[in-house]
């Protein structure tokens, strides 16, 4: 009995450690409980009312951010155990007392070799109503399938479905460990056909994100090694030339300054990604004058396209006064202006317009620059895309200033798109609410 309930509580922690390797710990925490999480907070709880005991979970640092019995929330527990389920190892299930056998699982991503957090159950030992009802209930379904061997019809129905379910079974089984590349057949009664479609969309969902991940991680290391192997070469250059002029000094200092500048953009860009990655809760939202935004921003960016010739002209409809996060709309809306002028051609012109109806308000910003080939329209906004990689470093860019901006009109509950022709210029239109949608 011992051992059955074991594996019993074992399946349950799988289970919910799977839910938080892809849906993530916070979802889980009670101690920020949210509208986000609130399902899955009363989710655990029912959980642990179904093994008549207690569930805690871990973060990857052993505090306590979750516990069904609210007890020891932001607390640590660092034990032999914990240490090893936090490292993805199979700890043994201990008795507690005469009443309660606790079991821990880690969850452990193979493919980062890092841990998520741990799982610990408390299950209560004693017999409940509700496993012998469903031991009834499996015996009285077995019990029918054999009576049901007496017709033919059902016999040859009763042992297709299992064929078919048996088939989905052993195809998930395979993704599950992994295989992502496969998916379940899309055939059979239309209850299975459905099921399959469903499944394979959520499985392919799963690698989008996860192709996702890996681009973003490999897009940020090169580019914050790429400034470091520039620094490194430049400073090797002087240290192999004995009595190098200061010139030459004062050359390569310069670029290394310049590097290091680059460097520093790149992470205050990815910074502020990060930042706005959290909930729209953590906006700074108040009522604005869209003009002044505009004006003052302009006032800055004007003496940038001047040293190219380009001129900046505003056009207000009306005044416009919003309720908006002014230092997160103003990044957003500088990112935009200032590549118009740094994608632009010199003696070229930049025009921001602005309107607004009774909803909403438009911010337009259109040059006449080299433009956007259409087959790279659709993907400006991922982090660090270039259409020009050349022309993107020579100006500065790190290739985060659209993704940044797109986030900062999401969080606003608004949305941007892009109208471009190659050679001809590119427009950005912008378009918020004007009372802020919590």
């Amino acid at each position: 009995m011992l051992q059955m309930r074991e594996e019993t509580v074992r399946i349950q922690n799988t289970i919910l450690a799977n839910r938080i390797f892809y849906e993530g710990m916070d979802q889980f925490s009670f101690a920020e409980e949210s509208d986000d999480n609130t399902d899955t907070v009363s989710e655990l709880q029912s959980m642990a009312s179904e093994v008549e005991g207690r569930i805690i979970l871990l973060a990857p640092n052993f505090e306590v951010v979750s516990d069904t019995y609210e007890r020891n929330l932001n607390q640590y527990i660092v034990t032999a155990d914990t240490l090893k389920a936090m490292k993805g190892e199979k700890v043994a299930a201990k008795k507690v007392g005469d009443s309660f056998i606790q079991v821990m699982t880690g969850i452990y991503d193979k493919d980062a070799d890092h841990s998520k957090g741990v799982i610990i159950t408390l299950a209560s030992l004693k017999e409940k109503e509700g496993l012998m009802l469903h031991i009834d209930e499996r015996r009285t379904v077995v019990n029918g399938i054999f009576f049901l061997i007496s017709i033919l019809l059902g016999i040859a129905l009763t042992l297709f479905i299992r064929h078919c379910f048996h088939d989905i079974r052993t195809e998930m089984n395979v993704i599950a460990e992994g295989h992502q590349e496969n998916r379940l057949s899309e055939e059979g009664f239309k209850e299975f056909y459905q099921m399959a479609v469903a499944f394979n969309k959520i499985t392919d969902r799963f690698k989008e994100l996860e192709n996702s991940r890996q681009e973003f991680v490999s897009n940020v290391s090169h580019e914050l090694k790429t400034p470091i192997t520039s620094m490194k070469i430049l400073a090797d250059s002087l240290l192999m030339q004995e009595n190098a002029p200061v010139e030459l000094y004062e050359e390569f200092m310069q670029d290394i300054v310049h590097e290091i500048d680059r460097e520093n953009q790149i992470i205050t860009d990815l910074l502020d990604l990060v930042r706005m990655d959290k909930a729209s809760g953590d906006l700074n939202i108040s009522p604005a004058n869209i003009n002044d935004l505009l004006e003052q921003l302009l006032k800055r960016i004007t003496p940038i396209a001047e040293k190219q010739n380009i001129t900046i002209h505003l056009e207000t409809m009306r005044q416009v006064v919003a309720e908006v996060d002014v230092g997160k709309l103003s990044l957003a809306c500088n990112n935009i202006i200032e590549n118009a002028v740094k994608y632009n051609n010199p003696g070229g012109h930049v025009n921001v317009y602005l309107n607004a109806d009774h909803k909403f308000f438009y911010i337009r910003v259109r040059d006449d620059g080299v433009g956007i080939p259409e087959d790279c329209q659709e993907r400006i906004f991922e982090r660090f895309y270039r259409v020009d990689k050349a022309r993107s470093r020579e100006t500065g860019g790190t290739g985060l200033g659209l993704a940044i901006s797109r986030k900062v009109v999401l969080l606003h509950k608004g949305s941007i798109r892009v109208h471009s022709k190659e050679g001809e210029g590119t427009t950005f239109i912008i378009r918020i609410p004007l009372n802020y949608i919590g």
